[in-house]
């Protein structure tokens, strides 16, 4: 008991002294192009897909657009 009690302090403890960073909020789709694109493996090699917004542009995707690799790239319009 006394044991999982030690544990338990010092995991809060240490989280508690922990900060959190600063969010960082993504850019306004109508000052930049925003795409996201979408990887069929972890060290990015081939593109399966992508999806865009911005610039005052319609929205678009093509291919799959649903992988746990995926990237997300901010282009400023021109």
């Amino acid at each position: 008991m006394f044991k999982k009690l030690t544990i338990a302090a010092a995991l809060f403890a240490g989280g508690a002294t922990i900060t959190p960073s600063p969010a960082q909020a993504f850019p306004e789709p109508g000052d930049y192009l925003i795409v996201r694109a979408f990887y069929a493996d972890a060290d990015h090699n081939q593109v399966i897909g992508q999806t865009w917004t911005g610039c005052g542009q319609p929205a678009g995707s093509w291919g799959v657009t649903q992988s746990v690799y995926r990237e997300l790239f901010f282009t400023p319009c021109s």
